[in-house]
């Protein structure tokens, strides 16, 4: 009889099921947060990726929310020129453009529909991608745009600041809105700029924050994309060509676990037929005249 052998270590998830055709979701954080949120929007699910783009520090992330619960659209003062380019610093590249006018027409029309939305949002998920953070006039930025490195002061925030942070954020969250499930992630992207030590010591910190909020909160759930790659895939074929970023398959496992772990049974039921329908919309039949 032969022995059987386990190939891989299975990253255990606790099954939440909040998440049906019904909810709303508001996703915000990292390129890792663009890739789960589009395949929502896919799958015929109703939210907001990333209002203020692509997000990578927990600051950065609160401060986006904390503007949305004000409700204030941003002004002209709160934009800058470089290069040509009118930029926010708390927004992502892709607002800026060469018009001051154009740029804030662009940021102020995801943030109206993503600050009223807010308020009915019933899943809000955050991934947090790195915890270093860059200072720009005593602002931490969302986005450096190009401007020169010594610009900037660069940090790494502590577990206690992003507790801290999350804890006043999340009770004024949960106030407006008794209802609201929250789910945190830690990006499995790796982040080698200071070498594989800090890659380490950096991802831990952003765990040991995540793991005091889910303590403090019920409605705060954990999602372990991190442990996933990291542990579970464990190999470079699960990566892209640079090595850092998970490979469009990875993606889809991890995916996979977070609808099994996330969605309502309802909801599962229904994700073979929405996949076949998708399939029927990108074909495009071949037609001749007659």
């Amino acid at each position: 009889m032969s022995a059987k052998f386990k190939l891989q270590t299975e990253v255990k998830i606790d099954k939440t099921a909040i998440i049906s055709h019904e909810s709303r979701f508001l996703l915000l954080g990292s390129c890792f947060a663009v890739n789960i949120g589009n395949r929502l929007l896919d799958n015929r699910f109703s939210g907001d990726v990333n209002p203020f783009g692509i997000l990578f520090n927990p600051l950065s992330i609160a401060n986006s929310l904390q503007r949305l619960l004000w409700g204030r659209e941003f002004a002209e003062e709160e934009v800058f020129e470089h290069d040509g380019l009118w930029h926010s610093i708390f927004h992502h590249g892709e607002f800026s453009s060469p018009s001051i006018k154009k740029t804030l027409e662009k940021i102020n029309a995801r943030f109206t529909v993503a600050s009223t939305n807010l308020k009915e949002t019933d899943v809000l998920i955050i991934t947090f991608g790195s915890s270093w953070v860059y200072l720009y006039n005593g602002q931490i930025v969302a986005n450096c745009h190009k401007l020169p490195e010594n610009k900037f002061e660069r940090k790494r925030l502590t577990i206690s600041e992003i507790v801290l942070v999350y804890k006043n954020l999340f009770e004024t969250l949960f106030k407006q809105n008794p209802n609201l499930n929250i789910i945190l992630s830690v990006s499995p992207v790796r982040y080698f700029r200071d070498g594989a030590f800090d890659n380490s010591t950096n991802k831990a910190t952003l765990l040991l924050a995540v793991e005091e909020l889910v303590k403090i909160f019920e409605q705060v759930h954990y999602f372990p994309a991190y442990e996933i790659v990291l542990d579970e895939l464990r190999d470079y074929r699960f990566y892209a060509e640079d090595m850092l970023h998970p490979s469009d398959f990875a993606q889809k496992i991890i995916w996979q676990r977070f609808a099994d772990a996330c969605f309502t049974d309802e909801t599962k039921a229904l994700l073979p037929q929405i996949e076949k329908q998708n399939k029927m919309l990108a074909h495009r039949p071949f037609l001749t005249d007659n």
